[in-house]
């Protein structure tokens, strides 16, 4: 079950009006590490829209979990976004961040973040 959930489209929107006006390089949005882009190209789910910068490229979703909450919050890790429910299950209650990435320009941004319960678990 997911709770609390926030998007960050506007702020997705905002930072590329900024690029298309010349208030931001390209080399300052296209800076994603290296990491992300292993991650998008090995763990990353495919969508049908094509790349905001470069448009040559299909963006990808990754999905990092991170387990508890607060000061006991474990260090996030990517995980296939199709075994969410099964993280879920088997961890609890989880924090979860999408990041859209291009694995060719390096474009990233942070899509939306959640909280997902196991069914059957009450929110706290």
């Amino acid at each position: 079950m997911r709770e609390s959930r926030t998007d960050y489209r506007l702020q997705r929107r905002a930072i590329l009006e900024d690029v298309r006006g010349g208030r931001r390089m390209r080399d300052e949005v296209c800076d994603a590490h290296p990491e992300l882009v292993r991650a998008g190209t090995h763990l990353g789910t495919p969508v049908d829209d094509p790349c905001p910068i470069c448009a040559g490229e299909r963006l990808v979703h990754v999905s990092y979990v991170f387990e508890g909450r607060g000061a006991r919050a474990r260090s996030g890790r990517a995980v296939p976004r199709e075994s969410l429910p099964r993280q879920a299950e088997r961890y609890g209650q989880l924090t979860v961040y999408t990041v859209e990435v291009c694995p060719a320009c390096g474009w990233h941004h942070l899509v939306e973040s959640f909280r997902l319960l196991a069914r059957g678990t009450a929110a706290s």
